[in-house]
């Protein structure tokens, strides 16, 4: 049996100057150049690989030998076959609801990512959300007087939210042709997420790929008009908390520099997959370049169009800005500061506590920030130690 039907060739939408194919293999994907695509559909056309060799020293008129011909097979194309894990994006990851499920609920909503849908609800969202912010007085203060209800209505809220937000990835998916996983959580760095499984979206355009990052937020705009039509009618001081709540989000998953939505879609508008690794290329670029060591791989950067070639260049110079000042001076004074300051919340908590007056809500919403940030931070520090335990521990 001729193994390689199993890799299929897809163009690969993306700003390198030279055109690119994505090779898919049992669940993986792999950019490649034309030329390797090219032996693929070779290799998948002769049941025999030394006749698919032949056939393509021929095809190229005897630009490569049959022996470097070989060395790719060996080399490149041979692994693809041998069992691989899946390449970890979390620290912990657990599907919640599987690809069958989520699929009921993406093929009704489909429907919703027409141009003309899309456009009017976008605009809707924008210019209600502006309006909300210039008009509404006192927008960041909270009324403290809530009870444990309210409180336990907010957190459903947000895990709705977030589902709903993840249908939007799912239905995004389904309306352009490509299969979609589970909705599952996981955890990323120090933040807890909910997931959906998009890999296959490498197979469309950069702009339909966009698209697709940008439909969770979409989908939220929905609850966001809602939200905020119901307040100016209402003023009610919870939606105006949830709505809030929701732009924050927003904030939180546009975000660039994190592999959350805004990771992505910064990745397509510049046509560059794996765009932090692409990024990193460039420190050890200038590295070598400025110690006048050799260098034997050419960055991605050089690779690229011009226009893409200056936003790859920025982007990588502020994200690993933001990336040192997030763990160097972020984490840090977040640390300090709660070991300055936790103590006193926790005596003034115990405080109402005994004198059996409910605690204001600024404070229960501090206190379990806190407490959540530095369990996941405790968590992502023994993740990264953890190996090195095993490693001297077997000695």
């Amino acid at each position: 049996m001729n193994r390689y039907v199993d890799i299929t060739v897809h163009p690969l939408s993306s700003s390198v100057q030279e055109e690119r194919y994505l090779l898919s293999c049992r669940g993986h994907y792999y950019e490649a150049s034309a030329p390797v695509a090219e032996l693929v559909e070779e290799l998948r056309k002769h049941p025999d690989e030394e006749e698919a060799i032949a056939a393509y020293v021929g095809r190229t008129a005897g630009k490569y030998t049959a022996a470097q011909i070989r060395q790719v097979i060996d080399t490149y194309l041979a692994p693809l076959f041998e069992a691989q894990e899946k390449k970890r994006v979390f620290l912990y990851e657990k599907e919640l609801f599987g690809a069958a499920t989520i699929d009921k609920f993406s093929d009704r909503f489909r429907f919703l990512f027409h141009r003309a849908c899309m456009t009017v609800v976008a605009l809707t969202a924008v210019v209600l959300n502006v309006y909300f912010f210039l008009t509404t007085e006192d927008v960041l203060l909270f009324n403290n007087k809530v009870d444990v209800y309210t409180v336990a209505g907010l957190f459903v809220f947000m895990l709705a939210s977030s589902f709903f937000h993840e249908l939007g990835h799912a239905s995004a998916c389904k309306y352009f042709g490509v299969r979609h996983g589970g909705v599952g959580f996981g955890l990323y760095l120090n933040f807890p997420v909910l997931y959906t499984d998009v890999t296959e979206v490498w197979r469309l355009k950069r702009s339909q790929r966009c698209i697709v990052n940008l439909a969770g937020v979409y989908f939220q705009s929905y609850g966001l008009i809602a939200m905020i039509v119901l307040f100016l009618l209402t003023g009610n001081d919870i939606l105006r908390y949830l709505i809030l709540m929701m732009n924050f989000g927003f904030v939180m998953t546009l975000n660039p520099f994190f592999k959350f939505d805004g990771y992505w879609i910064a990745s397509d508008l510049l046509g560059v997959p794996n765009l932090r690794t692409r990024s990193m290329e460039l420190l050890g670029y200038g590295y070598k370049r400025l110690r006048r060591r050799p260098v034997t791989k050419t960055p991605y950067l050089l690779q690229i169009r011009p226009l893409e070639r200056y936003g790859l260049l920025l982007y990588a110079i502020v994200v690993n800005l933001f990336m040192a000042s997030y763990f160097f001076y972020i984490i840090p004074r977040f640390l300090y500061r709660f070991v300055q300051t936790f103590p006193d919340q926790i005596h003034e908590l115990i405080l109402y506590l005994s004198n059996n007056i409910t605690p204001p809500f600024t404070l229960l919403r501090n206190i379990g920030a806190q407490l959540l940030f530095v369990g996941l931070l405790g968590y992502l520090c023994w993740k990264a130690i953890r190996p090195l335990i095993k490693k001297y521990a077997g000695k």
